[in-house]
């Protein structure tokens, strides 16, 4: 059992693994996606919801327990048969907690294989730790089929490029070009641009096959590592570099000739004349590694370490033999072999190494970068060598006197021209030629990259390993109002407000440590105190410099959000005005509404006790004409009145509404009771197709009686003689109850749709004037989704007009 993201219905809909929500209480599927519901020899997933299964079956049984028994972020790996389904072999599947519906638990249930075609992946034990994994890591078959993701590839990859490795690499020749070369070297590395959820990326690829012990069909293991910044960064870099061999000073020249005797010696180099101290270091434990990337490379023949950012981290078991360990610990805790491995950068044909007992090993090295927690690795492979290659190679270095009058830390690589190397003396030693990089001068490169970073509007600041900082732009000076002068060697925490120190703080350490706050690198929001007085808001970008040697660790981008955030306040407090508007007409609309049904309840009661000369006949003819209209026109602003109070009252969201048992057809009934004289002098038929045996559904009987009445209504209003309205009911395959009024009217095109059911808007059909205020079709839509339904209208001009109100399941009552 282990924790681990669960994946969404949505992320599983596209795997070729079957896939089911289970309700364990009921023992019945909720959701399927296509080779779930395949596995249960169902065409669609109604067949799997509407499918009793036996209490007693041992995959029902089985997932009834693990609803009892697991807890929310828990995965189970277990195995589950379904006889039922005609599978006489149990399958393999992942099960985790999953919210219903409803809102109670469920168990989502994720087979390791495909049924049908796959035929196995990594056993449980495997899988766990292969869940766990912060790097985004893929299992790869034989055939190049992409057979499991772990959490972090999900996230990375999301859910539609998990098929086989052709679509992940978007091109069927790249990816039989990986599969031949795994074959062959047994270890790939390339960088491609995908994309993935978060958009087109750079990613590096690193594709390592695996034993024979791995399970079947489990061929390699591929590892995804997001390089865009740092790619985008290197560059820049590059493209700033260009021309002669850089100058160097006498310290530097004096720190690469003792950087050769170390490489020719094997013993720690004489101290440099500027001499920093460094903290003792305590001693380290291993890191852990899963087994299913420590089992290959403890299986490797060569010896292999691992190091990172000056530090051993990892040695295979053929490494503490060659060089005297008896155990990891040790090992990556030997001062000398820090000064060998923790700063090394570069392969080397031949050297001497010192081991454990204080004898000396000669071995050719061969470094590699590969993907660990936090950043890339290096990689060190010792292959031994005989003595007398030692002497085969030289060290050649260009002593060249630098303009500048400050001293500057030697560069990560170091490479030259063969014309260079030519004029230059050349000192030989028994290592590898190490040579300087083509660039311009040093204070041209330096004027040339300075003056590109301060036409930058933003701040550019760099800072070292304590977050001090080293430089800073034209840009930061403007922001923060300081000279470099003033803050440089000074913590970049001194320039952030209080609040804001501890959100810089959390950055830098979310930046050093593991998990993929580099990847998914979306800045902050802080506050910087400026010189002038007072406080500016920033956006702080933050980035990790792949740059050992260098001093500065860090590099942070700064940019003054004050009229964005200006912005967004005079946003957000019109939103709040344009709120506030609205609820004061939705309250004068509900307070005026009240106010004038009084009077109107006094002349409706007065007009009706005239209407039937309770008290007396009317003698002229043409009062009591009079009276009928007073009647009919208090009747209507009433209606108007009554409609205009509900629909306040649905935007307020305080419209009280009584969920009970409602028989629909007896809803229909009594509204085509109501408007059968007002059909009849209009000449146009009112007709019903309802099922007898419909079951009742949840919702509130007045304003469903509003509802039928409203459409019917309508579709009377909009229907020339001789036309007919058809009112019916279906249960649909799915579970869910349809309520359709078709009218065979005048219809409507797009756009008086649209109108038609926007609140005060009347539709004006050529040739027809029919009285409304506009509020019958928007009341009706809002009632219908007060009632948690679906409203549906389509229409088209001399076709008519068709309505259609879907009640989920969860609103239709069982039998």
């Amino acid at each position: 059992m282990t924790e681990a993201l669960t994946p969404t219905l949505e992320d599983l809909r596209e795997v070729p693994e079957a896939a089911w929500l289970w309700d364990g209480a009921r023992a019945r599927i909720v959701w399927a996606n296509a080779p779930g519901i395949a596995y249960f020899s169902g065409q669609s997933l109604f067949d799997l919801i509407d499918r009793p299964f036996d209490f007693t079956e041992p995959g029902v049984a089985r997932v009834g327990t693990l609803a009892r028994g697991l807890r929310r972020g828990q995965v189970e790996q277990v195995l589950l048969h379904f006889p039922s389904a005609g599978s006489t072999a149990p399958i393999s599947a992942r099960c985790m907690v999953h919210a219903l519906p409803d809102g109670r638990p469920g168990v989502l249930v994720v087979a390791n294989t495909d049924a049908a075609s796959a035929p196995g992946v990594a056993p449980a034990d495997i899988l766990n730790a292969f869940d766990l994994l912060p790097t985004a890591a893929v299992l790869i078959g034989r055939d190049g089929a992409i057979l499991h993701l772990n959490a972090a590839a999900l996230l990375l990859l999301g859910a539609g490029q998990r098929v086989n490795l052709g679509g992940l690499l978007g091109d069927d020749a790249a990816a039989e070009d990986v599969m031949t070369r795994i074959a062959a070297a047994g270890m790939v590395s390339l960088v491609r641009g995908m994309a993935v959820r978060i958009g087109r990326r750079d990613i590096r690829l690193t594709a390592r096959r695996l034993g024979a012990a791995s399970p079947d069909g489990a061929h390699a293991l591929l590892l995804l590592d997001d390089i865009t910044e740092r790619r985008a960064l290197e560059q820049t870099a590059a493209s700033q570099t260009s021309g002669a061999s850089p100058k160097l000073s006498a310290t530097e020249t004096e720190a690469f000739d003792q950087l050769g005797r170390v490489l020719k010696q094997g013993i720690p180099a004489k101290a440099p004349t500027t001499t920093i101290e460094v903290p003792a270091v305590p001693r380290r434990k291993p890191p852990h590694m899963p087994e299913i990337i420590r089992g290959p490379i403890d299986k490797l023949a060569e010896a292999v370490i691992i190091a990172k950012d000056g530090l051993l981290l990892y040695a295979n078991p053929a490494a503490l033999q060659f060089l005297g360990f008896s155990s990891v610990e040790d090992l990556i805790n030997d001062p000398p072999l820090w000064d060998r491995f923790g700063q090394l950068g570069q392969s080397l044909p031949a050297t001497e190494i010192v081991t454990a007992n204080g004898a000396t090993v000669c071995a050719a090295v061969q470094m590699t970068i590969i993907p660990w927690l936090g950043g890339p690795a290096r990689q060190f492979v010792l292959k031994p060598v005989e003595r007398d290659k030692l002497d085969a190679v030289a060290l050649q270095i260009v002593p060249v006197v630098s303009n500048s009058n400050e001293p500057e830390p030697p560069p990560a690589s170091i490479m030259a021209t063969p014309a260079a190397i030519a004029e230059a003396p050349v000192a030989t030693h028994t290592a590898e030629i190490i040579t300087l990089p083509q660039r311009a001068s040093q204070p041209e490169a330096d004027e040339e990259l300075r003056a590109i970073l301060d036409t930058a509007a933003d701040g550019i600041i760099t800072l070292d390993a304590q977050a001090q900082i080293h430089t800073f732009s034209a840009g930061a000076e403007a922001i923060f109002g300081y000279r470099i002068a003033d803050v440089a060697g000074k913590p970049f925490a001194d320039l952030l407000a209080p609040e804001s120190r501890k959100v810089l703080r959390d950055y830098l350490a979310a930046l050093q440590g593991p998990g993929l706050a580099s990847v998914f690198n979306d800045g902050r929001e802080v506050t910087a105190v400026v010189s002038q007085g007072g406080t500016v808001p920033l956006f702080l970008t933050l980035g990790k410099l792949q740059a050992p040697k260098s001093q500065a660790a860090f590099c942070a981008v700064v940019r003054d959000i004050t009229q964005w955030k200006k912005t967004e306040m005079e946003l957000r407090e019109a939103k709040e005005v344009a709120e506030a508007t609205s609820r004061q007409k939705s309250e004068f609309l509900a307070r005026i509404s009240h106010e004038l049904r009084t009077p109107l309840n006094a002349i409706m009661g007065f007009s009706e006790v005239m209407r039937l000369q309770r008290f007396g006949e009317i003698g002229n003819e043409k009062y009591r004409g009079y009276v009928n209209d007073i009647h009919a026109s208090g009747g209507h602003l009433l209606s108007l009145i009554n409609d205009l109070l509900d629909l306040s009252k649905v935007e307020a969201g305080k419209l009280e509404l009584n969920f009970t048992s409602v028989n629909l057809g007896e809803v229909a009934d009594h509204a085509i009771k109501m408007m059968q004289e007002q059909a009849t002098a209009a000449r146009v038929v009112l007709r019903k197709t309802i099922p007898a045996n419909l079951p009742n559904v949840v919702a509130d009987l007045r304003s469903m009686r509003q509802i039928m009445l409203n459409l019917l209504s309508n579709a009377v209003k909009f229907t020339d003689p001789g036309g007919q309205v058809i009112v019916s009911m279906q249960m649909t395959p799915g579970g869910q109850l349809k309520l359709r009024v078709k009218d065979s009217g005048i219809g409507m095109n797009a756009e008086q749709l649209r109108d038609a059911l926007e609140p005060f808007r009347r539709v004006v059909t050529q040739g027809r004037d029919t009285p409304g205020t506009g509020l019958g079709l928007p009341l009706t839509k809002a009632l219908a989704e007060a009632n948690r339904t679906q409203f549906d209208m389509s229409s088209e001009p001399r076709k008519g007009t068709l309505v259609e109100i879907t009640f989920p399941t969860t609103r239709v009552l069982a039998e």
